[in-house]
């Protein structure tokens, strides 16, 4: 499945796709968990972080088969406390 990856401030800008695949023996990216730690990782964000799809955030535990779709757009939120990115 192919998903649009997209940071949104104070994050630097990033916009790509990403494929997704549940892996040999289902041990690929199958959780939010394993997507956002792969997004961390491919594109060297901070991990302090959520993923947001049309403004809710999802959760790590929640499959991704169950929850999203080919072309759904990813948001890749960073929160803001006393001036800095947490």
């Amino acid at each position: 499945m192919r998903l649009r990856i997209e940071t949104s401030p104070p994050l630097p800008p990033l916009k790509a796709w990403i494929n997704i695949s549940q892996g040999l023996f289902g041990l690929g990216t199958r959780t939010i968990h394993d997507l956002r730690q792969r997004i961390i990782k491919d594109f060297e964000l901070p991990d302090a972080i959520g993923l947001e799809l049309d403004g809710f955030e999802l959760l790590g535990r929640d499959s991704i088969r169950d929850l999203l779709e080919k072309d759904d757009l990813i948001r890749y939120v960073g929160w803001v406390l006393d001036g800095g990115l947490i």
